[in-house]
């Protein structure tokens, strides 16, 4: 069950280009906490109404040095309300709703390797679900786009555990010249038992779909959307899905079914 709690911040790090590490001590969410969920983050005090839905980026034992019973939130500095998050200093007080949503199944079977595909910010799960593969004896590749090189947060950190790390940048200025999906297509083609992670933009995941789908590799996608509850009342975040009768689309939220779907389930 999803919690509303205050928090300490214990550090938020600048990684350079407009990303941010923030690490929160949330001793009662870390336990219950997923890979591939999200918190709802408020700022008490600030004039922002709303709060903002984040990635679960790391949990207990995901990042070294961690702080006890502390999770991480990987973002970007996008606009006002990142940017008075950005401005928050280690002790300063935070409002955590979650968990919330559906994470990642990392049930793998051993001989099966795991393809994080990420697009920008959207490496930002996959921290923590890279630290509970590696526990599970799990085998993952990491395959990682963005514009520029610098459109690539926690690249380092990446390399440091991945089996392989496989980069693309729009603009050539790191790894293969061109988008993510590009080399995703390559690594399937090897062949091997794989199954797809994958989180970023919508075009970009409505394509990592399609590369699954033609392939017979199974998918799941972790989501983005606008929300304004986080726990499914409002209805800001649905998204049409297959119904099994082939009927018309059924609309589902993103924050309670998802974030995380299977890619056949979505109605691209």
């Amino acid at each position: 069950m999803p919690r509303d709690v205050s928090v300490e911040i214990a550090s938020n790090r600048d990684l350079g280009s407009g990303h941010r590490l923030l690490e929160v001590i949330a001793s009662p969410l870390a336990d219950e906490t997923r890979p591939g969920q999200f918190f709802m983050v408020g700022i008490p005090g600030a004039d922002v109404l709303l709060r903002r839905p984040f990635s679960v980026c790391g949990l207990p034992g995901t990042f070294d040095g961690s702080a006890p019973g502390a999770v991480h939130v990987l973002y970007r500095v996008a606009g006002r309300g990142t940017a008075l998050l950005a401005a928050r200093k280690p002790g300063d007080p935070l409002s955590i709703l979650g968990p919330l949503g559906r994470g990642f199944d990392l049930d793998l079977d051993p001989q099966t390797e795991a393809l994080l595909v990420a697009g920008g910010i959207g490496s930002a799960p996959f921290p923590a679900v890279a630290a509970a593969l590696s526990a599970r004896g799990v085998r993952f590749a990491l395959l990682y786009g963005a514009r520029s090189a610098s459109d690539l947060p926690l690249l380092d950190w990446f390399r440091g555990r991945a089996a392989e790390v496989l980069v693309a940048t729009e603009d050539g200025s790191l790894g293969t010249k061109g988008l993510v999906t590009d080399p995703l297509r390559r690594r399937i083609a090897r062949g091997g038992s794989a199954r797809v992670l994958a989180c970023g933009p919508n075009p970009m995941l409505r394509e990592v779909a399609a590369i699954a789908r033609e392939a017979s590799v199974p998918c799941e996608v972790s989501l983005e959307a606008r929300m304004a509850c986080g726990f499914g009342v409002c209805l800001g975040c649905v998204v049409p899905t297959r119904r099994g009768d082939g009927g018309e689309p059924a609309y589902e939220r993103v924050c309670v079914e998802g974030p995380v779907m299977p890619a056949e389930k979505i109605e691209w």
